[in-house]
């Protein structure tokens, strides 16, 4: 873990676990293999969010609405404070120059809220936030209440319906420069309100937060000292996190460091809590690094080094609701979150919507699971151990429909062209695909999962699909469809179904001639088209038509960058919540690691792996071998079969197959651990 010791920068760091690669003895004759850096993972904070109520939160329908911090008040009820400006403004730059602060009442945390009163209103030129006061944030220290929230003046009369502003102004840009950061306090949470005269933190000239400081983030430590974290920017659209101490809430407020921190990448909008030993941080991803601008989390042992993992995407803009319905938003900023009793219950933030063409912003709210009650996915996969890959694609055309199987890189290793290998179809015949032959085999070798090959690399799809016609329904004289028929099977016969699928590398799209075999070689453009007209729409067909889908696996993940990564895991599991996805998907994103035959990981690492090893060349024996040291270093293996150009599993197979089988029922405690029989 690459972290800096210095405190003048605190850097970022995602939660990389470099495996550390040993021989067992049952790789033979192979030299030891770093397959690179594995950094998948099975649990995330976005496991703990709950559907949202369809009419919770805060709306007005004469004001803009942003910016929620509830707290629960005296009266056992629940407030929130809010940020709003008239909807007769358009929304940018007023909420610079007209936002005030009010209140609004709930007897559930989730709402829906309703206004109450004005907390900070206009109070003139003469004071610092005398013309606009904006994102509160609400905390409790003993008795007292702390609303701590941005304000700003300007040398300018206040934008009317008649006389707005715009966003080059120069009454907007004085307006940004005077922004910082107050305090007001009360003794009930309905005031009143005292405001402090002058701003806790201002800006700091010749420095990174020299032009303006702003949307504070306050996490009160049990000895009752403040960190205040907050956003200074140097100059427009440079802006940067950092944070400040304060030993009570009235101050000083001290900065920590000379320097900002970065929490993951273009990060604004912080909130922070602790809960379970641990820091937390749900902030937006302004830079757009992981997502098109939505939240992220990340973690820290002490507040101040943070982590993020692979895919730290929270609340996307597709957000489930009470009714089983994703809906879109066009926003989702300013998280905050309810702690209570040192549980997160509950997490708020700004969105925006469109109804009847008319925009709309509201505060809303998401339930949250404790720890505990987040379901581990990855429970059955761990227990299943052993699973088969099924390898079976247009490349088995050119065998002779015994044992004699090209392998599925023919149509590279051959420099064989699109047309000239799409011509195998006229004389495939793979009528004798039998998928209980092949769940039956698989199951009585101890498989407990079976993997089928969706699309290999020559970018042939092994079922129906509407988006390529490059597909075995359209193409070959096949009676079934090979994902429908194989997943009814494992069905029928208990055994866990998945699927695999080549991202990075496809030889069919785009590609027309000889030579230039990799997407890596084409422009962004191309790929970023691919992943757009032909991964996506793919994906979504195979979660969409074929029931359950209990595991994806991607492979070759090429240039995919790491929103593109990140993008594919979240459509796939709004599809299939209960899905698990390798890290195929390329930059750490996914559930576990896949390491090939030549390497395995020592018994220290703690991150889910799976071994993957190939029936051809290998006696039972030694299959059954991988099995049983895999499993003592805590992973699964993944046995690689191919069928023949009929779709039959060669009778070579079969009976390796059913060696293993007795083996592996011999050594079951070794392989699966006591109670397998359960």
């Amino acid at each position: 873990m690459n972290m800096m010791t210095s405190a003048d920068r605190i850097i970022p760091c995602r939660l990389i676990l470099v495996l550390v690669i040993a021989l067992p003895a049952f790789i033979s004759g192979q030299e030891t293999e770093v397959p690179g850096v594995c950094t998948a993972e099975h649990e995330h904070f976005r496991d703990r969010l709950e559907p949202a109520p369809v009419d919770g939160g805060f709306r007005m329908e004469d004001y803009w609405i942003w910016g929620a911090s509830v707290i629960k008040g005296d009266d056992g009820r629940y407030h929130m404070f809010a940020s709003r400006w008239p909807r007769a403004l358009p929304f940018t730059p007023h909420w610079l120059t007209n936002s005030e602060i009010v209140r609004a009442v709930s007897d559930t945390p989730e709402g829906p809220y309703e206004f109450q009163e004005v907390v900070l209103p206009p109070r003139g030129t003469e004071y610092w936030d005398g013309k606009m006061t904006h994102n509160p944030v609400i905390r409790k220290v003993d008795d007292t209440y702390l609303l701590f929230y941005t304000g700003t003046t300007y040398d300018y009369p206040m934008p009317t319906p008649d006389n707005p502003t715009t966003s080059d102004s120069d009454l907007k840009l004085d307006a940004h420069k005077h922004e910082r950061i107050g305090l007001a306090t009360a003794k009930s949470v309905t005031g009143p309100w005292k405001r402090r005269d002058e701003p806790i933190l201002d800006v700091r000239p010749g420095t990174w937060e020299r032009y303006l400081v702003s949307n504070a983030s306050p996490l009160v430590k049990p000895d009752g000292t403040i960190l205040l974290y907050y956003k200074g920017v140097a100059k427009l659209r440079h802006h940067a996190i950092s944070v400040a101490k304060a030993e009570h809430f009235e101050g000083p407020y001290q900065r920590i460091f000379e320097k900002p921190f970065d929490v993951g990448v273009g990060a604004e909008d912080p909130t922070m809590w602790y809960e379970n030993g641990k820091y937390h941080a749900l902030m937006m991803d302004t830079q757009r690094e992981y997502s098109p601008k939505e939240i992220y989390y990340a973690s820290s042992e002490d507040g101040m080094y943070w982590e993020t993992a692979p895919n730290p995407v929270t609340v996307s803009k597709h957000i489930l609701f009470e009714d089983g319905e994703y809906r879109r938003r066009r926003s989702t900023e300013r998280p905050q979150i309810l702690v209570e009793n040192g549980k997160a219950t509950h997490v708020f933030f700004a969105t925006a919507e469109v109804v009847d063409g008319r925009r709309h912003t509201w505060n809303m709210v998401i339930p949250l699971k404790t720890q505990s009650e987040v379901k581990d996915r990855l429970a059955w996969w761990r227990k299943s151990r052993v699973g088969l890959s099924v390898i079976w694609g247009l490349y088995s055309a050119a065998g002779d429909g015994s044992t004699d199987i090209p392998g599925e890189d023919m149509m590279k290793r051959e420099q064989i062209s699109v047309d000239e290998y799409f011509r195998l179809t006229e004389q495939w015949d793979p009528g004798n695909f039998n998928p209980e032959t092949i769940v039956s085999a698989a199951k009585n070798a101890g498989m407990r999962y079976i993997v089928f090959s969706a699309k290999l690399r020559d970018g042939f799809a092994m079922f129906n699909s509407e988006t390529s016609s490059y597909n075995v329904a359209r193409t070959a004289e096949i009676p079934v469809d090979p994902v429908a028929a194989l997943a009814e099977e494992c069905r029928k016969q208990g055994v866990k179904f998945g699927l695999s699928y080549s991202l990075g590398t496809d030889w069919h799209y785009t590609r027309s001639n000889m030579g230039a075999w990799e997407f890596a070689d084409s422009s962004n453009a191309d790929y970023e088209n691919y992943i757009e007209e032909k991964v996506n729409p793919q994906i979504r067909e195979l979660l969409t038509n074929y029931g359950q889908i209990d595991l994806l696996v991607f492979d070759s993940p090429g240039p995919t960058t790491i929103r593109q990564s990140i993008e594919l895991e979240m459509t796939a599991k709004r599809l299939q919540p209960d899905l698990i996805v390798n890290t195929g998907l390329g930059n750490g994103v996914g559930d576990y690691c896949v390491l090939n035959q030549k390497a395995a990981p020592t018994d220290s690492i703690p991150a889910a792996w799976e071994l993957t090893g190939f029936v051809s060349g290998k006696q039972a024996k030694a299959i059954v071998q991988e099995i049983t040291e895999t499993a003592g270093y805590g992973g699964n293996y993944r046995l690689q079969i191919s069928l023949d150009s009929g779709g039959s599993v060669p009778e070579v197979t079969l009976s390796k197959l059913n060696s293993v089988g007795k083996m592996v029922l011999e050594h079951e405690e070794a392989i699966y651990g006591r109670g397998s029989r359960e």
